[in-house]
């Protein structure tokens, strides 16, 4: 089991709760410190100092998420790996549920069920299709699903926790977290492990990960510099469909998930530190929008996106930039209103 800390001294007692608490005990844990400012690893070091279960506590040798689960792949020495984030929660059957659905069966890919808490509300989040399924299967229905989901189509996100995976398929294909990607890290890298697998297992039933969306938690605060990540993240996005001869066969969906892509900038810019850097921000957006020939070389109105991400768009093509800011701050601030 691998897990990520940075400044995580308010999760160890969680850490080390979801571990001690698993039914399931043949494995070992790999705590990855990501050059923590605060005493993660002296607390982690004197809670888990009596632990009954192998362990390792190590620093990270690069920066980020992506570095630290990294570098507990390349340390790992079980036959499975399965990761958790130190500040979500796990069942006792975790490890004894994904274990059995690939030991059991030889598959090297199980995926389950999870919630999402926000404050004391419970979202469950459950896949609609169950069992064991080869590599046709997830090229045809689960892909394109995960890229952009048709109108009656279940939203499938693609985090690497609540999954495990046979350690062979990730070292033979030489698959790694993308290290210069700090957001979503984990959804290129789940989708190029499903493309080399020849069968999965989707597991049924309760869910057994529960991800706790915090006010405080990354994805919900400004990110420095968001443009250039998102640039790059679709050029590897880009690269990995066409490397597998599947951009042409989902170019439509691509497409539709890029141009949501400008909606996600707008969002973060209503986050910067002041409305003047947010506007700054959005025209920031509008100019790379307008020079996108990847977006630009079709109709919006054949893609897939929502009328509001159409009108937004629509907003955004004519440098209508302060009334994207206003829609978009309102829209923001309800969205974070969940958390409080």
């Amino acid at each position: 089991m691998i897990i990520p800390v940075h400044n995580s001294s308010n999760f160890v007692d969680t850490i080390y709760n979801n571990i001690s608490s698993q039914i399931y005990t043949n494995f070992e844990v790999l705590i990855i410190d990501d050059h923590s400012r605060d005493n993660t690893k002296e607390e982690l070091k004197e809670k888990f100092k009596n632990a009954k279960f192998k362990y390792r506590i190590l620093s990270s040798n690069g920066n980020g998420v992506s570095a630290a689960r990294n570098m507990g792949i390349e340390k790992s020495q079980g036959r499975y790996v399965a990761f958790i984030d130190d500040d979500d929660e796990i069942v006792p059957d975790y490890l004894e549920i994904l274990h059995n659905h690939v030991a059991n069966d030889n598959i090297p890919i199980a995926l389950g069920n999870y919630s999402e808490i926000t404050q004391d509300k419970e979202t469950p989040f459950k896949f609609k299709n169950a069992g064991i399924f080869d590599n046709e299967w997830v090229i045809n229905k689960l892909i394109p699903q995960t890229i952009f989901p048709l109108e009656g189509e279940q939203s499938i996100w693609l985090p690497v926790w609540r999954t495990i995976i046979k350690r062979d398929i990730i070292i033979s294909n030489n698959i790694k977290f993308d290290e210069k990607i700090s957001q979503a890290e984990d959804f290129l890298f789940m989708i190029e492990l499903l493309l080399k697998a020849e069968r999965i297992s989707i597991i049924s039933g309760k869910s057994i990960y529960f991800y706790n969306r915090r006010q405080s938690s990354a994805m919900n605060k400004y990110i420095e510099n968001d443009i250039e990540k998102q640039k790059y993240f679709h050029k590897r996005f880009y690269e990995l469909l066409n490397k597998n001869d599947l951009y042409n066969l989902y170019r439509k969906r691509y497409l539709s998930n890029r141009v949501k892509m400008y909606s996600t900038l707008i969002s973060n810019a209503t986050r910067a530190s002041n409305k003047k850097v947010g506007i700054q921000e959005i025209k920031k957006s509008r100019e790379l929008f307008l020079k996108d020939d990847y977006v630009n070389s079709t109709s919006l109105k054949s893609l897939y996106n929502s009328k509001s991400i159409q009108f937004a768009i629509y907003l955004l093509r004519h440098n209508k930039v302060v009334l994207l800011y206003s829609i978009y701050r309102l829209k923001e601030k309800k969205r974070l209103n969940q958390f409080n």
